[in-house]
C-alpha cells in the first residue's frame, strides 16, 4: 500500500513538473517575442524619425514626438517615435501611454470605445525603466494597430482616437491618467517629467 502511495505521489510530482516546464517555456517565448518586436519597432523608427527627434531634443525639448498625428486604416499599424532627454542627474524614466477618448469625423461627437480594450489590443511599447545618464537621449517606439473593434463586439468607427502619453521619473511605473490627476485636486504628480502630458492622434478613415 505504501509503495502505491509513493508511486502516485511521484506521478503527481512529474505531472506538475511537466506543467511548470511548459508554462515557463511559454513565458520565455512570449518575452522573447515581445522584445524582438520592440527591437524591430525601434529599428523602423530610427530609419524615419530619429534625426527629427534628436534635433528637437538638442534644441531644448526634454520630450519630443515630432509626428503625433497619423491616419491608420483598420487592421493596419503605425509607429510613433517618442524621444526623451535627461536633464540633470542620472535617473530612471518610465513611459505610459493609454487611450483617452474618441470622437467622430465631425470632430466633436463622442463615439464608443473602451479604454481597457484598446490599451490591451491596439498598443505595443516598452514601459521601462529606461536608465539615462545626464544629457543622454532615448528613443522609444510606440506602435498602434487599429483593430476592427474598439470594445467587445463594438466595431471601430471612423473618427479620431486620442492617446495620452506621459513620461515619469522615479522607481516605479505610474498610469497616465489625466482625469485622476485633475479630479484629485493635487494636479500633476512631481514624477511627471517636465510637468506636461502629450498626445498621439490616430485618424481612422471611413
Amino acid at each position: 500500500m505504501n509503495n502505491k502511495k509513493g508511486f502516485e505521489l511521484s506521478a503527481t510530482v512529474i505531472v506538475l513538473l511537466i506543467i511548470t516546464i511548459i508554462i515557463f517555456t511559454s513565458s520565455l517565448f512570449f518575452v522573447k517575442k515581445f522584445f524582438t518586436e520592440a527591437e524591430e519597432l525601434k529599428t523602423e523608427i530610427e530609419r524615419s524619425t530619429q534625426e527629427q527627434i534628436e534635433s528637437l531634443l538638442r534644441s531644448g525639448n526634454v520630450v519630443a514626438i515630432p509626428l503625433n498625428k497619423k491616419t491608420i486604416k483598420r487592421g493596419n499599424d503605425e509607429i510613433f517615435g517618442l524621444g526623451i532627454r535627461n536633464v540633470g542627474a542620472d535617473k530612471k524614466f518610465w513611459v505610459s501611454t493609454s487611450f483617452y477618448k474618441a470622437f467622430g469625423i465631425d470632430g466633436k461627437t463622442p463615439i464608443p470605445a473602451n479604454k481597457w480594450y484598446i490599451d490591451e489590443n491596439w498598443l505595443l511599447y516598452f514601459e521601462g525603466p529606461y536608465n539615462l545618464r545626464s544629457n543622454e537621449l532615448k528613443l522609444v517606439p510606440v506602435s498602434i494597430k487599429v483593430g476592427n473593434a474598439a470594445d467587445y463586439n463594438v466595431p471601430t468607427q471612423a473618427g479620431t482616437y486620442v492617446f495620452n502619453v506621459c513620461v515619469f521619473t522615479g522607481d516605479s511605473y505610474m498610469d497616465c491618467d489625466l482625469e485622476q490627476f485633475t479630479q484629485s485636486g493635487a494636479g500633476f504628480p512631481e514624477e511627471l517629467y517636465s510637468q506636461k502630458a502629450y498626445q498621439i492622434l490616430v485618424e481612422v478613415p471611413a
